[in-house]
């Protein structure tokens, strides 16, 4: 008489099969993984850029309107070492519809470049 033999158990290829298929789905959220990382970056410079945006306006508002030209800089005066990289652009211009208003516009840059860049405009009276 011959025995049937015990088949309660998995071949080596079905484990194989399973390991890809692990394999795939792991490398997937490691990836997304990483794209979320970078836009939490991202993000975060933008936000970052955005305040600096905001607080080199509310200067600009306290001195008066500015002469119109441009002026670029950066904030290692007021923040020395708090925000290495980050560069501001000043714009002012007269909008040609009143001739004692100034359009303000400030864009902000952070250190990773333009993707993440913030800019305000802000009409101010002469």
């Amino acid at each position: 008489m011959r025995r049937h033999a015990d088949t309660s158990g998995f071949t080596l290829l079905e484990v194989m099969v399973a390991l890809a298929i692990l394999a795939t789905a792991f490398t997937a959220l490691l990836s997304l993984h990483a794209q979320n990382l970078r836009t939490v970056a991202r993000e975060r410079g933008y936000t970052e850029a955005l305040f600096l945006a905001r607080e080199r306006l509310a200067e600009i508002e306290l001195q008066g309107a500015p002469e119109v030209g441009t002026s670029s800089g950066d904030f290692e005066g007021p923040y020395p070492g708090e925000y290495p990289g980050y560069r501001w652009e000043l714009s002012v211009l007269v909008p040609g519809f009143f001739q004692n208003v100034r359009e303000v516009t400030v864009r902000v840059i952070p250190p990773d470049g333009d993707a993440g860049a913030a800019e305000l405009t802000v009409w101010m009276r002469s």
